[in-house]
């Protein structure tokens, strides 16, 4: 199992399960009357289901450290799994140890309100799963109608409302209120992680980038170019990042929306001071179907970026060869990174699948990549799949493997690299289904 994911991702998973609950456990047996001795276990399942839950709203906060060591759309899985975990104990202890009054009525509204946004944040937020299951997916598309992205984002918050339940839970407990080693390092713990949380959200509004757009047209069919002219001082984002944009000034964008970027910042020419910022956008949701009717000018606020593609690639051996898969959309990182690359002379290689010849997004640009650079290999398919001896022959020896696209062909060509003997550690890719 563990040779199937990457070091990295394995040592997180330990420290979020394991690591981060043990010193509140240790406190809680420290200053625990021994009468309630019997009761220890259950009272240590509840802590570890609030601790992990103050872990997934400390990973809500988006930590820059945490996304430039696992990948962020890697760490929204993790938040989405703890808040899965910390629910099942919560009803674990929640039997085990019954409880009356104010008790008993914080902790049940803290758990079911935590239940309600954990289901609607699977079917709404969760794309990790919509990919997975297409049913989900199907429900997905039906309540859109209903619950946009501003309301989705708005409701998501509502889990810090959820962790305040159950934090007046735990307090109104007199003898747990009396265990000193514990209480402290509890309360010490929920003031850090919601001073953490509310000072990100403040951070990443005002810390913004003001850009505007330049220009927007369809490049395929549901699929629109947006560029964007941003501060040449601010534009530094990295070769296969993506980052969060909004449009304060026009309804139903007011709230941020990851995207990759296609071009790179230091490759993209200055004029008039602003350097282009370009997004190829799929039309999905209420939010991505407006972007074709943005006005040319139109405020944008732009985040920071995120992302580890150049990072894993730098973390390699140099001159490593590239072997990288795209389908679909889901190729846009992977276009920054051979415009970033092709001129560095290191071997490049891309095998580009689309249902449709129109669905390959800057087909032209990439044959012109591939005619123009000995080093740069580009393969295109439209309408039909790679077959596996395609992907053997794309494969070089001390080779780093980047794949982008869809769930269904990120796990079929990672599964195959695997069972051919690539290390998990060469290969990376972002499930970009946050």
């Amino acid at each position: 199992m563990l040779r199937r994911i990457t070091t990295s991702t394995a040592l997180t998973w330990v420290v979020a399960l394991f690591v981060i609950p043990l010193p509140f456990l240790a406190a809680l047996r420290a200053g625990l009357p021994s009468f309630y001795a019997d009761m220890a276990a259950g009272i240590g399942i509840g802590v570890v289901a609030y601790v992990w839950m103050l872990a997934a709203v400390y990973l809500a906060g988006r930590p820059r450290w945490v996304d430039r060591t696992v990948g962020l759309p890697h760490m929204t899985m993790i938040h989405g799994v703890l808040s899965l975990l910390a629910i099942a104990l919560a009803f674990l202890h929640a039997n085990l140890l019954p409880a009356e009054g104010l008790t008993k009525l914080f902790g049940g509204a803290g758990l079911y309100l935590f239940v309600f946004l954990a289901v609607y944040s699977l079917v709404f937020m969760a794309g990790w799963l919509s990919a997975r299951v297409r049913w989900v997916a199907s429900l997905k598309r039906a309540l859109e109608r209903v619950f946009r992205h501003e309301a989705s984002v708005w409701i998501h918050r509502l889990n810090l409302v959820a962790v305040a339940l159950i934090f007046l839970h735990v307090q109104s407990i007199a003898f747990i209120r009396d265990d000193l080693p514990f209480i402290i390092l509890f309360d010490a713990a929920t003031a850090a992680v919601f001073v953490w949380y509310v000072a990100s959200k403040i951070r990443q509004r005002a810390g913004a980038v003001v850009a505007r757009v330049a220009d927007v047209r369809q490049i395929a069919p549901g699929v629109t170019e947006l560029t964007l002219d941003v501060p040449a001082k601010d534009a530094r984002w990295e070769p296969g990042d993506f980052t969060f944009i909004r449009f304060p000034e026009t309804k139903g964008m007011r709230e941020y929306h990851p995207f990759s970027m296609i071009n790179t910042s230091s490759a993209a020419p200055t004029r008039r001071g602003f350097v282009p910022m370009r997004f190829d956008i799929r039309a999905d949701g209420d939010f991505t179907r407006r972007i074709a009717a943005l006005p040319v000018g139109a405020v944008t606020h732009v985040q920071p970026s995120y992302g580890r593609y150049r990072r894993f690639i730098d973390e390699h051996a140099a001159g490593a060869p590239l072997v990288m898969f795209g389908g679909g959309i889901g190729v846009t990182p992977l276009l920054s990174l051979i415009e970033a690359y092709a001129p560095t002379g290191r071997s490049v290689t891309l095998l580009y699948g689309a249902r449709g010849e129109r669905d390959l997004v800057h087909a032209d640009d990439l044959r012109a990549m591939d005619r123009d650079h000995a080093n740069v290999h580009v393969t295109l398919r439209a309408g039909g799949r790679f077959e596996e001896r395609d992907v053997a022959d794309a494969m070089r020896p001390g080779a780093l493997y980047l794949i982008a696209g869809p769930y269904g062909m990120l796990k079929a060509w990672r599964t195959f690299l695997l069972k051919r003997g690539v290390a998990a550690d060469d290969i990376y890719y972002e499930p970009f289904a946050m």
